[in-house]
């Protein structure tokens, strides 16, 4: 424990005397080129959700519960938490936070989400299985108001007067998007 400390704050102190081209890039400086290239790794995009979810973390829980999920369902060792934590460590967190996405407090040895992150929000939408993204969900709702009201329109459907099948899709837009507010809302966003 003692060693990785001291193996940590070498590498800390070394990059900062040589890496004297580090520049912390601000939320307005994030190109999709950088934003889809922290997304393409899948340990960077785990912390990024992690970190969404549940808040500050350490580093150490961090790579713990990648591991859990790397590992699907077996418990992790030793070894496969450690190879994780050290390069979440020394690879995906300084790169995160040379962006100005995440700030790492050594001391602390911990990571939190900074303003640049909301960028990544729209990318990192979650579906669950069975769901389908809001998206497609308001592609299908225009479609089927679109449809109905042409046939209303055109006298095809007499049982409903277009006033109230106005009123109607109107409503169920408005009960959309309030579901939607609610759940970005409790996703963090």
């Amino acid at each position: 424990m003692c060693l990785n400390s001291l193996r940590n704050n070498v590498y800390y102190l070394l990059n900062k005397m040589f890496n004297t081209q580090r520049t912390v890039q601000t939320q307005s400086q994030l190109s999709k080129s950088d934003i889809f290239g922290v997304l393409q790794n899948d340990r960077r995009r785990l912390v990024l959700e992690l970190l969404r979810i549940q808040g500050n973390q350490s580093v150490r829980s961090l790579s713990e519960e990648i591991a859990r999920i790397e590992s699907q369902d077996e418990e992790p060792n030793r070894g496969v938490r450690k190879s994780i934590y050290v390069s979440l460590l020394q690879t995906h967190i300084p790169k995160m936070e040379n962006m100005g996405i995440v700030a790492y407090n050594r001391e602390q040895d911990t990571v939190e989400l900074l303003p640049a992150s909301q960028e990544f929000d729209i990318y990192l939408e979650t579906v669950n299985k069975g769901d389908i993204p809001w998206s497609q969900f308001y592609l299908g709702l225009s479609i089927f108001a679109t449809v109905s009201g042409f046939l209303i329109v055109a006298g095809l459907i007499k049982w409903i007067p277009s006033s109230k099948w106005m009123l109607f899709t109107n409503f169920l837009f408005m009960a959309a998007s309030i579901s939607h507010i609610f759940q970005v809302r409790k996703l963090g966003k």
